[in-house]
């Protein structure tokens, strides 16, 4: 399943939510809040490297850990945000147990590993080519039951991707609301992706919540009543973030 990050408006009600400087006219960060906005997926990563990130933030520069921007250079960081897919976050443990060939395991890797974890091609294909040989039965196929899970979940919780920061970060403040789903689905279509709950990253847990599941399936349902509203305007006309059709992924894979 997966939410569409792709609307407009969500830097404006984010300046709306940040808390001001004294003139009410600025917002403040430090070099931490920098790098936390860029860990935990508010960045489009793919696009745009760490380094590159902070280079942004130099024009606004205070000092060695002070940062300031008015509105419109806040707003101006909507070209770096990340407007793509949001998937329930991989659950390790949920990967279908039995038998694989080389090449069924390296689409699962590519699909749903590769995606959720921040270590590099080189480094992940060379974890993947221990596992294999490690489990490895005597007509050459390879065995995944809970041990290999295992391992392969203790490397994403060791080496989360800011994409996969950005899904459980999601998912825990979907799991926070309880049975209020209809009125977190509205919360998602306007303050998704927050950089308030960017500065959360030391608060959650890496790996996904066990409800998952049953959550997207009455998300999905909830969608279907909610259809004729999947595009709300501001009052200033302007869109709010577009919450797109939601979608099942093959099982076993991620999200």
């Amino acid at each position: 399943m997966a939410l569409m990050l792709d609307g407009g408006g969500v830097m404006d009600h984010l300046w709306d939510q940040l808390e001001k400087t004294e003139d009410g006219n600025h917002v403040y960060y430090t070099n931490l809040d920098i790098i936390t906005l860029w860990e935990t997926g508010f960045v489009d990563t793919e696009r745009y490297d760490i380094e590159t990130w902070k280079q942004v933030f130099e024009p606004y520069k205070q000092d060695e850990d002070a940062y300031l921007l008015n509105k419109d250079e806040f707003l101006k960081l909507d070209d770096y945000r990340f407007k793509g897919e949001i998937h329930i976050p991989f659950d390790a443990m949920l990967i279908n147990e039995g038998k694989y060939t080389d090449e069924g395991l390296d689409e699962l890797v590519e699909l749903s590993i590769v995606p959720s974890c921040k270590m590099s091609q080189d480094q992940l294909y060379s974890f993947f080519a221990t596992l294999k040989e490690d489990f490895r039965d005597t007509d050459g196929l390879i065995i995944i039951k809970e041990d290999a899970k295992q391992r392969i979940k203790t490397l994403l919780e060791s080496n989360p991707s800011p994409l996969r920061n950005l899904e459980i970060l999601l998912d825990q403040m979907y799991e926070s609301k309880g049975a209020d789903l209809e009125s977190e689905i509205d919360k998602l279509e306007s303050d998704v992706a927050t950089l308030e709950a960017a500065r959360q990253v030391s608060q959650f847990s890496a790996s996904p919540t066990t409800k998952v599941e049953a959550k997207a399936k009455q998300f999905e349902k909830l969608q279907k009543v909610k259809k004729k509203k999947e595009f709300v305007e501001e009052d200033d006309g302007k869109d709010k973030v577009k919450l797109k059709k939601i979608k099942r992924s093959r099982k076993g894979f991620r999200g």
